[in-house]
């Protein structure tokens, strides 16, 4: 059996994957918005908002990334409120829809406050955070609380309000011990700032195989809750203390399951004569459409420097075992190009792959080389170049010079070539190849030992 492979210069690319950088700026493309504001609410004034929640779950690093676009009012303790559920096989149990969240020792805030502790959830939470300013204009204070086995409390850290990033090491109190946390808040108020956390999957008992529920919203350090939520649709003024959002009207105070969804483990480019093989594969999908496949060049002389759409390959909608993907993209000129994927979920949604850079190079010169490996028994491969295109022949020939067999006999674009020689049909013995390429023509021995 012969299989032919036509290579050129072989280039091999592997992605950092993309990751948000934690500075209270949401605008990373990365994340998706889950829930957005759904009224002009401002119960507490204009001072203090939470108008979308985005959420990122990077299943390569087992991380996930939550944002609350969000501002604070500096001149009161009012604060922001995140309540999170994981949900799945296997995952935390917290506390139910419907009943009492509050009154947690040392949780801080709204969490801890011990005279009205009977507020609740349309869904179990597992995880409560409290962001607030502290009457101040630099300060930006972050408590959290654990609602999975018995309720505990702990305060994070001040990261200040001009998106600083701080960092946590857990102490097995309220998240799993020995991981990292980082945290900040831009308190700039315009679109995409807001509070923004980077949770491991291991801290809080999720993988990748679960969902997460988010739910914020403006409460006091008194536990009395504003008319401003996300989602939700409150209609008249703040519900005050011991809110139920489980039978509140104006629902759902919650931003629905969402996936911790398509797990990207690499993306490699392979250039071969003028074409770029794309590879990648997925370790878990849930409600994948799709990758839209786009390419830029980046050698300045092809004048293609936008992100251009080139291709679409299905997705396999939901799946818990590993996936392989590829696209051939063909007739490139010579120079440098950059890759991403665009992938797609069913709901529309999209998230962005890192790029790869990948070159087709021109060739030179004629070249013929030595087969390998040599001795060989019984494949072996045979390389060469041409800098032109034309007819090519490459052929076997025994050691009387009788043609023993044809490999190529064609045209052939300019490029690097390989072709696999499988000799089992022939028996032990030196044999010579010859390669012509228009007036160029180079012979080379081998030796076949069966």
């Amino acid at each position: 059996m012969k299989k032919f492979i036509s290579l050129f210069l072989f280039t091999f690319s592997l992605i950092a994957f993309a990751q948000p950088t934690v500075d209270g700026n949401l605008s990373d493309s990365e994340y998706s918005t889950i829930a957005t504001k759904q009224n002009t609410n401002n119960g507490f004034g204009s001072a203090i908002d939470v108008s979308k929640i985005v959420y990122y779950p990077d299943a390569t690093n087992s991380i996930l990334y939550i944002g609350v676009e969000g501002k604070l009012n500096t001149a009161s303790n009012d604060g922001i409120g995140i309540w999170l559920n994981i949900s799945g096989t296997g995952s935390p149990t917290g506390t139910s829809a419907g009943n009492n969240l509050g009154g947690i020792t040392g949780a801080g805030h709204y969490m801890q406050d011990a005279t009205n502790p009977n507020f609740k959830a349309d869904f179990e939470v597992d995880y409560m955070f409290a962001i607030n300013p502290g009457s101040s204009s630099t300060n930006c204070y972050v408590n959290a609380a654990s609602r999975v086995g018995t309720p505990a409390g702990i305060y994070l850290g001040n990261c200040g309000q001009s998106g600083s990033s701080l960092d946590y090491s857990t102490t097995g109190t309220v998240f799993a011990n020995g991981h990292t946390i980082t945290f900040a808040f831009n308190n700039g108020g315009g679109a995409n700032q807001g509070f923004e956390i980077k949770i491991p999957f291991a801290a809080i008992g999720a993988t990748s195989s679960m969902n997460l529920t988010a739910f914020a919203f403006v409460v006091s350090n008194t536990a009395f809750f504003s008319n401003v939520t996300v989602p939700g649709n409150i209609s008249g003024s703040n519900p005050g203390f011991n809110p139920d959002f489980s039978s509140l009207s104006g629902g759902p105070y919650n931003s629905g399951e969402q996936a911790l969804p398509v797990e990207l483990t690499s993306f490699t480019a392979l250039a071969y004569s003028n074409s770029v093989l794309l590879s990648w594969a997925t370790a878990t999908e849930i409600n994948n459409y799709g990758f839209e496949i786009e390419r830029k060049s980046i050698t300045p002389s092809l004048n293609i420097d936008n992100w251009q759409k080139i291709g679409f390959v299905s997705g396999n909608g939901t799946s818990n075992s590993p996936q392989n993907y590829s696209y051939l993209d063909k007739n490139l000129s010579a120079g440098k190009y950059a890759y991403r994927l665009n992938q797609i979920d069913i709901d529309g949604s999209s998230n962005y792959s890192k790029e790869i850079e990948v070159e087709i190079k021109n060739v030179t010169t004629f070249s013929l080389d030595q087969n390998y490996p040599n001795p060989f028994n019984p494949g072996t491969i045979i390389s060469w170049q041409s800098p032109v295109s034309g007819h090519q022949t490459l052929k076997i020939y025994d050691v009387l010079g009788n043609e023993v067999s044809t490999l190529v006999d064609e045209f052939r674009e300019a490029g690097s070539y390989q072709y696999e020689f499988n000799a089992k049909q022939l028996s032990s013995g030196i044999y010579f190849y010859k390669l012509q390429i228009g007036n160029f023509v180079q012979t080379k021995k081998m030796i076949l030992m069966q």
